[in-house]
């Protein structure tokens, strides 16, 4: 089934990009702003069917995790780079600080930046000014990061719902922002399957600060 899905929208996706490369010929100004909309759509699209087939892996029990030796710096880093665009494109200033500057574990590192980067991807697409910070240190010999930004923060009836799945904190703000809810609830269940506890502060007009704590394991 999640072959099934990805396949045609990973094909879209692709034949709009050479497209949009030009290979084939010259577009119009109205074709190619046509075409972007398209690709955009579509993944969007893929980005739903995954977050949905996570979840349902997540729930039926069916995620395994792979432990390996790494450098929690090196996931941090390529999570950054993978959020950086479209912080850039906002004008925002995304930071982070890590101390000690290395720290090795063990644990699923594919995971862990999947986490990652839902926080900082969450935490950009609700910030239109200021910034969005990660910081990293280690308490008690778990490893603990938090993600901060300047949004629109959560009001504090919403915080309770905010880890469940398919619930989106406010009709008005889902229209503006769209998203399946899904985000967070895989956040939650992710940190959960890796020994690791998840809470958020927040206040509304003023931003949220996201954090989660994971065994070191060294």
């Amino acid at each position: 089934m999640s072959h099934e899905l990805r396949t045609p929208l990973n094909s879209i996706i692709g034949f709009t990009g050479i497209l949009l490369q030009k290979l084939v010929g010259p577009l119009s100004e109205e074709q190619e702003k046509q075409l972007n909309m398209v690709q955009d759509s579509a993944r969007h699209l893929l980005a739903l069917i995954n977050d949905v087939l996570d979840i349902s892996k997540i729930e039926a029990g069916q995620v395994t995790l792979y432990a390996e030796k790494f450098d929690l710096a090196d996931a941090i880093r390529v999570s950054l780079e993978k959020v950086s665009p479209l912080a850039e494109k906002k004008g925002l200033l995304l930071s982070s600080v890590m101390v000690p500057e290395s720290i090795e574990m063990v644990s699923d590192r594919r995971r862990i930046e999947q986490v990652l980067i839902n926080l900082l991807n969450n935490a950009v697409k609700f910030t239109e000014k200021g910034k969005v910070h990660l910081q990293c240190q280690i308490i008690d010999r778990n490893v603990m990061i938090s993600v901060s930004d300047t949004g629109i923060g959560i009001k504090a009836e919403n915080i309770p719902t905010l880890f469940q799945p398919f619930k989106q904190v406010d009709s008005g703000i889902s229209r503006q922002y769209e998203g399946t809810g899904l985000g967070l609830s895989i956040c939650k269940k992710l940190v959960e399957l890796l020994g690791g506890e998840i809470r958020v502060e927040s206040e509304p007009g003023k931003g949220s600060t996201f954090m989660f704590t994971l065994p070191l394991q060294e």
